[in-house]
């Protein structure tokens, strides 16, 4: 037997345990033979009954054991691994987490830790293939729904975002300690908080392991699904009611100027001014809290500000010409008229702030990474 090359690493390895596979201690032995430096267990209110495997862990060199006395979730024991880490080997170039189910190899967390080592400024995911025969449909489905969402509302192609196997550089580590979440839904705030800190992703293929049919996973369907989905779909929420609150003194402003100010004017030249100049009054509030808050865009505010303001023009001129038409076919109240149709130029709005407004020319895609 070929006697496995000793890799050239930095990066502790994170395990959180809960009630883990007999298995661990022999792939924590594995990762140690292989060469990676530190492995930090977080027994997460395991049975009694599993307090041997934690133990042997416990006994071999380089290696720490976190204890919470009651389940805490996994992203309440990676953050405890987290701190610990920042307190005591703030040294490393980062840690790579995996799971303690059986489905992430020593190999495969071994990729992470080299890719990890060369690319200290990227967030690395490892991503598996689901479309392979042996994955659960439950899995295929969840990730079909997080990815296509996450893609949406983020703006990044991501394979797998449920995946548990990542490096992280270390100097992320103190926001992702403050980051929100405590169980399942955590990795995914992390993900979202990776946007908003300009974090870039570097993906790397795994291979897809289901243990045992996946028996050793903790994840809940009904529990542990519904705050991710809540989770991912907060961006819009947020982007929503920034534009109800912009929105009223947009129509209000509309209203106004369109009844009463300008009532005499001729209706093409009455609607285009009126949208207009109520649009301007609320795009100023639109643009600081769409800047500050939805998109965290850290770009040079006067080019944010002018691609801002080009495509508020481009707005301003469908949604006009989109109320005239309406009301002269079909003598509906334009300012229902524009309330109903804003609503929906607004998901088409959310896609081109997301994805040019505020987007940050010197960010780069995931597959972008990938392929260099």
């Amino acid at each position: 037997m070929k006697s496995q090359k000793t890799i050239r690493v930095n990066s502790a390895v994170i395990i959180p345990a809960l009630n883990p596979i007999l298995a661990l201690t022999d792939f924590v032995r594995a990762l140690l033979e292989r060469g990676v430096p530190k492995v930090i267990v977080v027994n997460d209110g395991s049975d009694s009954s599993y307090n041997p495997i934690f133990h042997e862990i416990e006994q071999m060199e380089h290696c720490t054991v976190l204890v919470h006395e009651v389940n805490r979730g996994k992203g309440k024991a990676l953050k405890t691994a987290f701190t610990y880490i920042i307190e005591h080997y703030s040294y490393l170039d980062g840690v790579v987490t995996a799971d303690a189910d059986g489905q992430h190899t020593v190999e495969d967390v071994c990729k992470i830790a080299e890719r990890l080592s060369l690319k200290e400024n990227s967030l690395v995911l490892g991503v598996r293939n689901f479309k392979e025969s042996n994955v659960p449909l439950r899995s295929y489905m969840g990730n079909l729904m997080t990815g296509f969402l996450f893609q949406s509302l983020y703006g990044y192609n991501l394979q797998d975002t449920q995946t548990g196997l990542r490096g992280i550089p270390i100097r992320e580590l103190i926001w992702m300690v403050e980051t929100s979440g405590e169980r399942y839904d955590y990795e995914i705030n992390v993900l979202i908080k990776a946007r908003h800190h300009k974090v870039s992703f570097s993906t790397v293929p795994i291979q897809t392991v289901y243990f045992d049919n996946n028996s050793g996973s903790h994840f809940s369907t009904v529990r542990d699904a519904i705050p991710i989905f809540l989770r991912l779909s907060s961006g819009l929420i947020q982007y929503s009611g920034a534009t109800i609150v912009t929105g009223f003194i947009d129509i209000a402003g509309f209203f106004v100027l369109n009844s009463i100010i300008l009532a005499n004017l001729s209706a093409p030249v009455r609607i285009l001014l009126s949208t207009g100049i109520a649009r301007f009054m609320s795009s100023i509030l639109n643009f600081f809290m769409n800047r500050r808050i939805i998109f965290a865009d850290k770009g040079k505010l006067v080019s944010s500000a002018v691609r801002y303001y080009i495509w508020a023009i481009i707005l301003m001129i469908i949604s006009s010409s989109l109320v005239y038409t309406i009301s002269l076919f079909w003598g509906i109240n334009e300012s229902i008229i524009k309330l109903i149709i804003d609503i929906a130029l607004g998901f088409l709005s959310y896609q081109v702030q997301l994805r040019w407004v505020f987007r940050d020319t010197e960010s780069i895609d995931a597959n972008d990474y990938f392929s260099r």
